[in-house]
């Protein structure tokens, strides 16, 4: 409670109390004047001023300024009953022990104030019991003035020892009620702080929650990824098998048309008679020529395969370069997570690895591509020349004088090796095809895995969101620790 309502309160109760104590008195000493017999001005000088006082009571009820000043009204009231008692009738024992009865009135509001109002008020009623004394009742004054003195002197160590104690008193509920409103405040800024910190611990498990989602479709991711590895990796053999095929094929097809190129000039140095016979043949050749044209076109598109094939393997190894720098930087940030983060950091780790062998692999695949361009190269310069002898064979053709059986059997045996070399030409066509097949399917693999890698980022992305809400989480839920600590 206020110190102030208190001290309102204590100021209502003794105004109480002074009021009951003088009522009952005045209301006492009339009554027992009207029973010995006394004038009835007596009585009256005590009715009255406890009539006014109690008047003046009921007012400061309602009134709080008078209650300050009611103590002081009362002691006048008794000031006025000695003198009127005095006045009406004579000095009489009564009369001096009101003195001393006022006294001890202006004593019971423990202020310094009354009762020093309150002896002056007595010293005052001492004066009129031995001035207006017309009996001779009141005698030795000196004696009564010290007995009163001493009675003062005591009653005032008595009001400053109470007036010391409701001091300390003040003091101590002053200091108790500052003291409940700083432990107010406290519970208030406890309160403030507890509801903060658990605000901050369910964002913080949602994150945590959050994160937990994230890093399993991230784990997924990674196994999509390891498969579309797989895959590319047997892709690659076959590949790398098809074009070993296709450079064989391309070796027994020169090795044929050198066999051709031979026995066509001894076909020249035999057609020396037989001019229908060799037109046929130069047709033929003509033919022959087209054929090869046609096949220095498929030779062209094989290179153009084996380039696409080429910027395939650059797109992966880029692809492979992100995938090492993104798990660098993830492996970065995981280290930045801490202790949350290890888990993370063994899968990144694990992509680079996976990343690294990757690499390896198309530095390989690079490397066969590079012989299977230089081999295919080789081979359309040769085709090169070919025609270019065939076209001087033709020429030849026209001078040749040779008889027509023996350009016959030539031409026959040219027959033989020019089916050879269609089966050959077929087997090419269908290498060629599978690379083509086989190509792109790896493109749908690299495109896969491309979707996936970005999926994989965008995983990470979110996962490191995530961690640096819990950081951002954590830091704040310290600091309100500090706070509640503080």
């Amino acid at each position: 409670m206020n110190i102030h309502i208190l001290k309102k309160k204590d100021l209502f109760e003794k105004n109480t109390i002074i009021m009951l104590v003088y009522g009952i008195s005045a209301l006492l000493g009339g009554v027992a004047q009207f029973i010995i017999g006394r004038p009835i001005e007596i009585a009256l000088s005590l009715f009255i001023p406890g009539l006014i006082a109690f008047v003046f009571y009921v007012i400061q009820r309602k009134v709080e300024m008078l209650r300050r000043i009611f103590p002081f009204l009362v002691l006048i009231a008794i000031v006025f009953s000695v003198y009127f008692t005095i006045s009406s009738f004579k000095v009489t024992l009564a009369t001096i022990v009101m003195t001393f009865f006022a006294l001890i009135l202006g004593s019971i509001h423990n202020q310094f104030s009354i009762f020093i109002f309150g002896y002056f008020c007595s010293i005052t009623e001492l004066i009129f019991n031995f001035t207006l004394d017309t009996g001779g009742f009141a005698v030795d004054p000196a004696n009564v003035f010290v007995v009163h003195t001493l009675m003062a002197l005591a009653i005032l160590l008595q009001v400053r020892q109470n007036k010391k104690l409701q001091k300390n008193t003040e003091n101590l509920m002053t200091l108790e009620n500052e003291k409940a409103k700083q432990e107010e405040q406290l519970h208030l800024n406890l309160n403030m702080a507890v509801q903060s910190i658990t605000s901050k611990l369910e964002m913080i498990t949602e994150s945590m929650n959050s994160a937990t989602v994230a890093q399993n479709e991230m784990l997924s991711s990674v196994e999509e990824v390891s498969v579309g590895s797989h895959r590319q990796s047997q892709h690659v053999v076959e590949i790398v098998k098809n074009t070993e095929l296709t450079t064989s094929e391309i070796a027994n097809m020169i090795k044929q048309l050198q066999d051709i190129l031979n026995d066509a000039g001894n076909a020249s140095d035999s057609a020396v008679v037989g001019a229908k016979t060799m037109n046929e043949l130069k047709n033929e050749i003509d033919s022959f020529t087209e054929f090869f044209e046609e096949l220095n076109k498929t030779f062209n598109i094989l290179s153009s395969k084996i380039q696409e094939t080429n910027q395939f393997a650059q797109d992966i190894k880029k692809v492979t370069d992100q995938t090492n720098l993104l798990a660098l930087n993830a492996s970065i940030e995981a280290a930045r997570a801490g202790e949350y983060g290890k888990g993370f950091a063994v899968v990144a780790d694990e992509i680079r690895k996976l990343a690294g062998n990757t690499d390896e692999m198309l530095l390989k695949i690079n490397e066969n591509l590079k012989q299977v361009n230089t081999y295919n190269v080789d081979a359309q310069s040769k085709l090169k020349v070919g025609l270019e002898h065939i076209t001087t064979q033709t020429n030849t053709a026209d001078l040749s004088n040779k008889t027509f059986q023996e350009l016959f059997e030539l031409m026959s045996n040219l027959k033989n090796k020019l089916k050879q070399f269609t089966l050959g030409a077929k087997s090419i066509e269908e290498n060629s095809l599978s690379i083509q097949q086989s190509t792109t399917e790896f493109a749908a693999i690299i495109e896969e895995s491309s979707s996936t890698i970005d999926q994989l980022s965008r995983i990470l992305g979110n996962v490191n969101e995530e961690q640096n809400k819990i950081k951002q989480h954590i830091d704040e839920t310290y600091q309100e620790a500090i706070t509640i600590r503080k």
